[in-house]
């Protein structure tokens, strides 16, 4: 079992919002780091579901398919940059 590494985060916040947190960790019977750290990996996850994830509804996922399926032909532009990549070594 690999034990993760832990690193130190500092944020520059005002006075105010800093109490603000404080009390909302109080009442919530956490620690000002749990609040803070809980609250920025849900909207992390968040952030990152949405560019992970999308939804299409039948009609769209049917051309999504189709063109899968059926691709068109490679463009002037798609022929460069293969062109481009291959060139760089990046194969």
């Amino acid at each position: 079992m690999q034990v993760e590494t832990i690193e130190r985060f500092d944020i520059r916040l005002p006075s105010s919002t800093k109490n603000m947190l404080a009390k909302a960790a109080e009442i919530n019977g956490s620690t000002l780091t749990a609040l803070v750290l809980g609250a920025a990996m849900d909207k992390a996850r968040e952030i990152l579901q949405a560019h992970q994830l999308f939804t299409l509804n039948a009609q769209d996922w049917q051309a999504f398919m189709d063109t899968l399926e059926n691709p068109p032909e490679p463009n002037e532009a798609l022929r460069k940059a293969w062109i481009d990549y291959h060139d760089a070594g990046l194969e």
